[in-house]
């Protein structure tokens, strides 16, 4: 189970402030690297501000390629919800899955069960660097769940169990 993540590319504004779903983006994914837009994986639609990137929404596309999953409608409504309410430059990172030779997965009609548990994982790292995110999905218990130091913590001084829970986990700053 192979990941490789890529750049950001960046999702164009119309002139409402919307992000322009269009083929030329996905020339763009394909020219810069071939094959990705008809490959499976994660990926992660985040603002920039500055050299500051922020996570917004984290997806997957097993079944079907990013070309096909990246864009459907209610994602579009997710993106441009965030896209009208925030500024920033948009960006989509794919994150796809790769075969032990080194190609692009392809979707299957099974799920894949690395792709799955990727996904949930980002979702918990991407909402504890932003509580708002736009997923509901897989959400609910990550936004309950309180392991001070890990994983939403308070505002307070760690203690030594704490910091050496870091120090373990290779979280220690």
């Amino acid at each position: 189970m192979i990941f490789d993540p890529t750049e950001g590319f960046e999702l164009p504004r119309n002139e409402h402030r919307q992000g322009s779903y269009n083929k030329s983006f996905w020339a763009n994914v394909e020219e810069v690297s071939p094959g990705l837009s008809r490959a499976c994986g994660c990926y992660i639609f985040v603002l920039r501000y500055g050299k500051n990137l922020m996570p917004w929404y984290v997806g997957k596309a097993e079944r079907q390629a990013f070309v096909h999953e990246c864009f459907t409608p209610s994602k579009k409504l997710i993106f441009n919800d965030v896209l009208i309410k925030k500024n920033g430059t948009p960006l989509l990172y794919f994150i796809p899955r790769k075969t032990a030779k080194g190609a692009f997965s392809k979707p299957t009609k099974n799920k894949y069960a690395d792709i799955e548990f990727l996904e949930t994982m980002l979702i918990g790292m991407a909402l504890e660097r932003n509580p708002n995110i736009s997923n509901i999905q897989k959400t609910k218990l990550l936004r309950n769940i309180r392991l001070p130091g890990v994983i939403n913590s308070p505002q307070a001084a760690p203690t030594k169990p704490v910091r050496e829970l870091r120090n373990i986990l290779g979280l220690s700053k």
